[in-house]
């Protein structure tokens, strides 16, 4: 027996709607549903109640092509298997909510062909801004881009005048690891890199700046691809390495990695060797790894970002960079009771 064919969806309440099953006019229930306009309490009560008998919802889309004001600001993310964006999407939400906005987002899969296509998806809403938590294009597609609508990008450090920055302190972030696993007593560091297929470009920026910090530090330093996993890495960086060293990752979800990576050697993170990431996502919280990880303030990006958008559009460009924390944990406590 063939199941009933369901039958066509109902049209979405209008404000007309609700006028009429309240009594009252249209402008009436506009005003009553922004919280303004002056009429009696139980007037308000009843177009209220009514409203949400019916099911209405704002047609935003209607709002902001009457106010010829967009009343939404997009993000592109890379990826969604490190947790440390969806941080970013909720820091995002909440600073953009504060200020009125809606945030829509899409995601580009490090696809140079995905991310050129979910852009022109963005560009088709006219968004009042964009950012760009992660992304693989050139400065000079970012520039581009800039022209169409105002953008922040925030994974890497641009000389711009038309694109804003809001960043972590790299630098920042990269001293404080350093000086903490030379306070464990490490004589040379291991940096681990993602594999080819999730290169972005802040991976060599972040090298670079823990290569100079060890460097400054008077510590030897290897660095490392992932290509094939993080256990063929360790072994050709051991080799390079020696004995004392500490591995620094990329991101959390790597270090993951580099942690069984470890154990499958029969090295103990936190007791042979000193393990420190980034992002502070609530993967190095968990107790069976509790990773050190550099904090990047995703509120405190999320805001600037969303306060670099919604500036005056003749006004130039910004550079922030937000300084980074340490969170440690026993990842990195070589030899220390716990």
């Amino acid at each position: 027996m063939n199941a009933p064919r369901p039958g066509p969806r109902p049209e979405h309440a209008t404000q007309q709607d609700v006028a009429e099953a309240a009594g009252v006019s249209r402008g009436l229930v506009s005003l009553a549903l922004k919280g303004e306009g002056r009429m009696s309490p139980e007037t308000r009560r009843r177009i209220i109640e009514t409203a949400r008998r019916l099911h209405y919802r704002t047609n935003t889309a209607a709002a902001e092509l009457a106010s010829r004001r967009s009343l939404r600001l997009a993000a592109i993310v890379p990826y969604l298997d490190n947790p440390f964006f969806d941080l970013v999407l909720r820091a995002l939400r909440r600073s953009a909510a504060q200020a009125g906005y809606i945030l829509t987002a899409f995601v580009s899969d490090l696809s140079d062909r995905v991310e050129s296509s979910t852009v022109d998806d963005v560009l088709s809403l006219r968004p009042e801004g964009l950012i760009l938590p992660g992304t693989s294009m050139s400065a000079e597609r970012l520039d581009e881009l800039a022209a169409l609508v105002p953008l922040v990008v925030m994974d890497r450090d641009l000389e711009s005048d038309t694109v804003s920055v809001v960043r972590l302190n790299e630098t920042h972030a990269a001293g404080l690891i350093v000086d903490h696993l030379r306070a464990q007593g490490v004589r040379h560091l291991i940096y681990f890199g993602p594999a080819s297929a999730l290169h972005e470009t802040l991976v060599d920026e972040r090298r670079g700046a823990c290569r100079a910090a060890a460097q400054h530090a008077g510590l030897g330093f290897t660095s490392v691809v992932c290509e094939d996993g993080a256990s063929p890495a360790l072994r050709h960086a051991r080799d390079r390495a020696g004995e004392g060293f500490a591995a620094i990752t990329y991101n959390d979800v790597l270090a993951l990695d580099v942690h069984t990576a470890l154990l499958s050697a029969g090295l103990r993170p936190g007791d042979d060797v000193a393990l420190a990431s980034y992002d502070n996502s609530p993967l190095a919280r968990r107790q069976e790894f509790s990773l050190t990880s550099i904090d990047q303030s995703p509120d405190r990006l999320a805001a600037e970002s969303v306060a670099a958008l919604l500036r005056p559009r003749d006004a130039p460009a910004v550079h922030i960079t937000v300084p980074a924390r340490l969170e440690v944990r026993a990842s990195s406590l070589v030899g220390t009771p716990r």
